[in-house]
């Protein structure tokens, strides 16, 4: 059986081996500058498609139609190559041919049985099959493991990408007897796809088969640009969507050949992500494991400052799932020892850094009564980090983060949330077991995002696309002018009678918004309506039983200049029974003219100001991340003001963690968060 299942494999490789995309001749030219920044408006204006970008020349593809545009505007133009599909004809005759890597990685899912397992990512647009292996010691057995994921040829002409992946993959399985490598593989589970891009690769083109940059078509921060007609459009990137879905990938190295970078995010913006720090310390013990010759020595660069990249896979797999994606970008070697020497250099950087991948927080999510797995969303508060999820299989989740304290809420739909203080040590682990109680207030809300689009890269970014997602909190994101953003709600949002879901405002400006739902993330999308700040929504509206997608796209005509532009997202409620939201967010916050709380974070006292007008019978509660109250303040006529003492209601302190200040008044309940941190 084993044997006829690689013969069909092999079959489907090898039916249209002979079929080329469609292909324009393109140059790669050199534009003369005056300072690196120009790179910024040539993107922009030209939509060019950048290979390099220093301080005095940027290095692009181009046909003869982007030559002389560039031209007539003034740029002084070099052609360094006439024509790049003809530049690996010079390539080692060692560097493996689709067909060649294919037979390789049958040949040692054969070898290795019992740490290897060869799947069949998808096929292309020409129907080739996109292999991936894991490698792991029990391959055909979810596990409580980091996963590592390693991508080649994104663009189909960078051939390094798939030889430094293909001779990873080969050293792994050849030297599974040394230590090091058992305890990877005993440790990890490691996916490997040495060619994503099949078509561009036989075709030995930068691009898919329907002539799209598939490194620009992925759904975080999507733009439409280099032949990308929408986020997640072609097959190659919803493959990887559809894997990282299925799998918590952890830390992912996508290579190409431009240039001698470890690249690290963001690649769409210049403002850097809560955990970036760590980002620039892991790339740069990359780069130095790359020591020896100049062929081979890496440099750590932040993606956006050398030049901006919008829809790139990194960008993607953390933006969407928490994942640390990194690019590196290695020289085009052109003699058989330069490849060898790249592909060496890599393995001592990959080997250093898998180990690093259960470094950090990790732990298991499970229901407290049955013990099953949950899927579940691991919010990281204080210090601030970017969300991660667990695995749906076996409800394990890692987040690699450098040593220090944190604060992480776990939560799941149908579940009461909980939080965790822990300390994580130089080189080390902290394992948290998590058992969530079944939540009988049977509260919901949309965790996962599917694809975000928000303009001007060059404007401040304040807000993120996680604090978008999970309870409402008054934290939250700002889609920017015309911005929008598709979410997914699991499980999804059932039509009951009267209003479904409830779509809240972060802040107390209410601004327009459309929302849409489907049940498939590409649409048909069928209108709900319109909504101005905090609204109630009826799936009715749209005449859908269901729906598991829900998309928003803000109204435009905010500033574009505001980093707070747009409307902002604090979160999408609902139930999966019949009854109505138990808090009312879509009240009249007009009523409350101040609502404010300093300091936050806090450790012992807490200063809460607020204006109320208009309202009678004023309470103040705390409630503890349970939802239990843990602390009662009555609310004095004429008083704008109430000092809180972190203590509860039985006079003893707190502990540190999450909780919301809520404000009952006869208009409404309005709620902010506090931070305590002892």
């Amino acid at each position: 059986m084993k044997k006829y299942v690689f013969l069909i494999i092999c079959l489907a490789l090898i039916s249209f081996v002979f079929a080329k995309p469609p292909n324009k001749k393109e140059s790669i030219i050199r534009i003369e500058v005056p300072y690196h920044d120009i790179v910024y408006q040539l993107q922009d204006r030209f939509h060019l498609s950048v290979i390099d970008a220093q301080d005095y020349h940027i290095d692009a593809y181009a046909d003869a139609k982007m030559i002389n545009r560039l031209k007539n505007a003034g740029y002084k133009i070099t052609v360094l190559v006439d024509d790049y599909t003809k530049v690996n004809e010079k390539l080692p005759q060692a560097i493996h041919t689709y067909q060649q890597v294919c037979s390789t990685m049958v040949a040692l899912s054969q070898q290795y049985p019992s740490i290897t397992k060869l799947e069949t990512l998808g096929f292309s647009i020409l129907n080739r099959a996109i292999l991936i292996m894991k490698v792991t010691d029990n391959p055909l057995v979810e596990e409580n493991e980091p996963e590592v994921r390693l991508v080649g040829a994104h663009h189909g002409n960078e051939k390094i990408s798939t030889e430094i992946t293909l001779s990873f993959l080969k050293y792994l399985l050849e030297n599974f007897s040394f230590p090091q490598i058992t305890h990877l593989v005993n440790n990890t589970e490691i996916w490997i796809c040495p060619i994503l891009n099949v078509d561009g690769h036989v075709a030995n083109v930068r691009y898919n088969n329907a002539g799209v940059d598939i490194n620009r078509d992925y759904g975080y921060m999507w733009q439409a640009g280099e032949g990308s007609p929408g986020p997640w459009s072609q097959p190659e990137p919803r493959l990887i969507l559809k894997h990282s879905q299925n799998n918590q990938i952890v830390m992912e190295y996508e290579y190409h050949s431009t240039a001698a970078y470890v690249n690290y995010l963001w690649d769409h913006h210049p403002q850097d992500p809560p955990d970036s720090t760590y980002f620039a310390q892991i790339s740069q013990e990359y780069a130095d494991s790359t020591y020896g010759s100049s062929t081979t020595r890496l440099n750590k660069i932040n993606g956006y400052d050398w030049y901006y990249v919008r829809g790139s896979a990194q960008d993607a797999l953390f933006g969407v799932w928490g994942g640390i994606g990194t690019t590196i970008e290695t020289s085009y070697p052109t003699v058989q020892a330069k490849v060898d020497s790249i592909c060496i250099a890599n393995r001592r950087a990959l080997l250093a850094m898998i180990t690093r991948a259960s470094w950090g927080i990790s732990g298991i999510v499970q229901d407290s009564l049955t013990s099953q797995p949950l899927f579940a969303m691991i919010q990281f508060t204080l210090p601030k980090r970017w969300t991660v999820y667990t695995d749906n299989a076996v409800g394990d989740f890692h987040k690699m983060v450098a040593p220090g304290n944190y604060t992480f809420i776990v939560s799941a739909n149908g579940y009461q949330s909980k939080a965790f203080n822990v300390t994580v040590t130089v080189n080390g682990v902290v394992d948290v077991d998590v058992e969530l109680a079944p939540d009988t207030n049977n509260n919901y809300a949309v965790q996962k995002l599917i694809w975000v689009r928000r303009d001007r890269p060059d404007m401040a970014y304040v807000t993120t696309t996680m604090d978008g997602l999970g309870t409402p909190d008054l934290v939250y994101y700002s889609l920017g002018p015309g911005g929008t953003i598709v979410l997914e709600a699991d499980p999804p949002i059932k039509n009951f009678t009267g209003n479904d879901f409830t779509v809240v405002e972060g802040d107390f400006t209410a601004e327009n918004y459309s929302v849409s739902v489907s049940n498939d993330w590409r649409g048909a999308w069928f209108s709900c309506g319109s909504g101005s700040g905090t609204t109630q929504f009826d799936l009715a509206t749209a005449s859908m039983d269901s729906a598991k997608y829900i998309r928003i796209i803000d109204a435009g005509g905010s500033s574009t200049s505001d980093p707070y532009a747009g409307f902002d997202l604090d979160g999408i409620w609902y139930r999966q029974q019949q009854a109505c939201i138990c808090e009312d967010f879509s009240s009249p916050q007009a009523q409350l003219k101040v609502f404010s709380i300093h300091p936050n974070p806090a450790q012992t006292f807490v200063n809460i100001k607020y204006h109320i007008v208009n309202t009678k019978n004023q309470t103040l509660k705390i409630f503890d991340i349970q939802g239990k109250v843990i602390k009662e303040i009555e609310l004095m006529p004429n008083t704008q003001n109430v000092v809180w003492d972190t203590r509860g209601n039985l006079g003893s302190l707190v502990p540190s963690g999450i909780y919301f200040c809520v404000i009952n008044t006869s208009s409404g309940s309005f709620k902010q968060k506090i931070l305590i941190n002892r």
